[in-house]
Order: C-alpha cells, then structure tokens, then sequence
C-alpha cells in the first residue's frame, strides 16, 4: 500500500463527512486539500510528491461528488479500506483521520447530529483496528 492510495481514501472518508448531511458545502471541498497540504507538510516526509497526493484526494472526493456517491457508500468504503490495511493504522494515522472527520464536519457551522454519528462509527471502527 503506497501513500498515495492512503490519501485517495481520505479523501473518501472526507466526502462521506462532508454529504453526511445530505448537502457539500464550498467550504467543506476547501477544507479537504487545505487539511490533507498541512499534514503532509507536517509529516516532513519528502518520499513522494506532495502535489500529486493532494490531487489524488480532491479527486477521489470530486469524482464521488460528481458521481453523487452517498454518504453510506463512500463511508462503506473507507472503513472496508481500513479492514483491508489494518497494518497501516497506528495511533498518528488514526488520529489524522478522526482529525480531517472532525474538521470537515466543522467547516460550516459547526458538527451536526447525522456528522456526529458517523464520527461516532469512525472513530469505532478505529479502535477496533489492532487493539
């Protein structure tokens, strides 16, 4: 699994927080590449391309907006990810995913209840993975 496939998925799990409550807001699309540029700034890992990554994840989120995916669906398939890779998830990459839910939930006015919940089954699914 390269990071680049990672990402791709983040940005899964974002469109599934983001059309939790039935409507994509601007706000939560700009939040998506702002958030998934600053960890990899952060992370100082310069063994890939930045750039492509950050693609790579509006893209998958564009392509399931466009598609009209629901927020079910693009969940479902963010945490049969997680069950396929449960290697990758250590304690700083669950962190970063409960951290993009969590922020794109509160890009426009505030967490609702229907983000609330889905937050509530992520954040499950998480510790359920190597503990």
């Amino acid at each position: 699994m390269d990071i680049k496939s990672f990402y791709i998925e983040l940005g899964r799990l974002a469109y599934a927080i983001a059309r939790a409550d039935g409507i994509i807001q601007s706000e939560e699309v700009d939040r998506i590449c702002d958030l998934i540029g600053q960890e990899i700034e952060n992370s100082g890992d310069d063994s890939f391309d930045k750039r492509d990554v950050i693609l790579g994840a509006a893209s998958e989120f564009n392509r399931l907006r466009t598609e009209n995916a629901s927020a079910r669906q693009a969940f479902t398939g963010f945490t049969d990810f997680i069950a396929a890779n449960t290697a990758l998830f250590d304690s700083r990459t669950k962190n970063l995913c409960m951290k993009v839910a969590l922020r794109i939930a509160d890009a426009n006015e505030g967490v609702n209840e229907t983000e609330s919940a889905l937050i509530n089954k992520l954040k499950q699914k998480l510790d359920a993975v190597n503990s």
